[in-house]
């Protein structure tokens, strides 16, 4: 045999006629269940810390929506007022509930001057509840604040000048529009019920918040 050729040594193959070096180092291991339980509670933790963050940051996006939505009723109502010598429109909560003759819905009211039916619903609306049965998610108010006497009905009055004169008492009293809300939620659709910022109001004055200033 020459210098120059190399002996030819074969070998040692596995059962598969493959190398065992090769075979060892083909072999897939498995995950021990050890593996398995803390990558799994590595995915609960994150979760638990996501989903509240998810969740607060949705309640945001609705409520910055449904402030959105007020403002431009606040605008439809303005063009309703402009086209109206400033009297404040009738118009029926609930009316598909029929407490009333003849009720008057909000959407106869504002319909025309809104962008579209969607404007009056609010996104935090349960399944859209209030919105598919009463065609709003917006509750109009029909009177200003009460009065020890009771409340004073609005709906034939101007809205101008500084406030409303009410009669309290024997005594005429200017309750100002910023205090007087034209629209607010159905439902604390936004928080727990009676909690600050639960509530949005779009008020006499055209601003929007999520509280009442009466109080």
């Amino acid at each position: 045999m020459r210098d120059t050729e190399k002996a030819f040594i074969p070998l040692e193959t596995g059962r598969q006629g493959r190398p065992s070096d090769i075979s060892n180092t083909l072999s897939l291991t498995g995950f021990t269940l050890v593996e398995v339980l803390v990558v799994l509670s590595i995915m609960a933790m994150l979760l638990g810390i996501l989903m509240p963050a998810l969740a607060a940051a949705r309640r945001v996006a609705y409520k910055t929506a449904c402030k959105e939505n007020l403002h431009g009723c606040a605008i439809a109502f303005r063009m309703y007022l402009d086209d109206n010598k400033n009297i404040m429109p009738t118009i029926t909560n609930m009316p598909n509930l029929h407490l009333i003759a003849n009720p008057i819905p909000i959407t106869s009211v504002l319909g025309k001057y809104v962008s579209g039916p969607e404007a009056l619903e609010c996104p935090a609306d349960p399944q859209a509840k209030y919105f598919r049965e009463q065609g709003s998610s917006y509750e109009y108010n029909t009177y200003p604040p009460p009065s020890p006497e009771g409340p004073f009905n609005h709906q034939d009055r101007k809205i101008e000048g500084k406030g409303m004169t009410m009669t309290r008492r024997g005594e005429d009293v200017l309750v100002p529009w910023a205090d007087i809300f034209i629209l607010r939620d159905y439902e604390d659709f936004h928080g727990k019920a009676g909690k600050v910022g639960s509530r949005m109001y779009f008020y006499a004055d055209n601003l929007v918040a999520d509280r009442e200033r009466n109080k």
